[in-house]
């Protein structure tokens, strides 16, 4: 009888084992599925944005042409005020600097002095208030925001292939008549101040981004969706015209208004600015 035991105990023991290696086998194979599945996602979408960059110009080009000045009007249709800059920015480095006259909104908007604003590139901010420096701390953290944000709208499309982006291709959405291809962009841990989301419609006939949602955490809540247009100097292709809606969900309904327009007009490239020269400008 004992020995009848002993032997039903280890025919268990070696189906169990033998069913747990099946069992492990399974997990394995379907991690490594889910795996390449991903692999594979994420490489067309990347192949999607390169074709954007492709067409709009990529960071090299940027370089190439050292710097950029534009005037740039930001616009809010709930109060019909306007903050009105002249922008200049470095590339190499990810140099910028503002200046305003017109600020009713976001920049001072109780005064009427002119406001210059510099962004050194490796985190030393300064703002100036006619010809007073202004240290306050929280302007100082806005101004240092604001100045990244406009560089970054101006140069997004070549960031998108910046180290530290993720991609995942989403199935695709028709918005008036055209069938967009859609891919989602992350960040990974450390890279940038915040890790916001885009969602981003890219069109298949020109491979510029129409449209895309995104969030601006820390700053503004809840999903955004911004529609683009875009014009051409120098080779490079940045978004001239830009609609801010809110209300949106990730799903690209919209139940908003628009909340801002902005726009770049008489773009110059190559204007020979330095660090020191733009940290100089009264």
């Amino acid at each position: 009888m004992k020995k009848l035991i002993n032997f039903y105990n280890n025919k268990t023991l070696h189906i169990m084992r033998k069913t747990t290696i099946y069992i492990a086998m399974i997990l394995c194979a379907n991690v490594l599925f889910a795996q390449q599945k991903e692999t594979k996602n994420n490489i067309a979408a990347k192949a999607l944005i390169k074709k954007v960059v492709a067409k709009t110009g990529n960071y090299d080009l940027l370089k190439s042409l050292k710097d950029v000045a534009f005037e740039y009007t930001f616009y809010s249709t709930k109060t019909n005020k306007k903050d009105i800059s002249v922008e200049r920015y470095i590339f190499d480095g990810e140099v910028s600097w503002g200046q305003y006259k017109t600020h009713q909104y976001f920049v001072f908007p109780n005064t009427t002095e002119t406001v210059t604003q510099f962004y050194d590139g490796s985190g030393q901010t300064t703002v100036k208030l006619g010809n007073k420096n202004v240290t306050d701390l929280k302007v100082l953290k806005s101004t240092t925001f604001l100045r990244k944000a406009n560089f970054y709208w101006f140069t997004m499309m070549p960031k998108l292939l910046d180290e530290g982006i993720t991609y995942e291709l989403l199935p695709n959405r028709t918005h008036n008549t055209i069938k967009y291809n859609v891919v989602k962009i992350g960040f990974n841990q450390g890279v940038g101040e915040v890790q916001d989301d885009f969602i981003l419609y890219i069109n298949p006939k020109t491979f510029l981004v129409d449209r895309f949602l995104f969030t601006v955490k820390g700053f503004i809540p809840g999903v955004l969706l911004m529609e683009a247009e875009y014009d051409t100097v120098n080779g490079y292709t940045f978004m001239a015209k830009r609609k801010v809606i809110s209300g949106a969900q990730w799903d690209g309904s919209i139940t908003g208004d628009v909340l801002f327009e902005q726009t770049s007009t008489n773009v110059r490239f190559t204007n020979g600015f330095t660090k020191d020269t733009l940290s100089s400008i009264p």
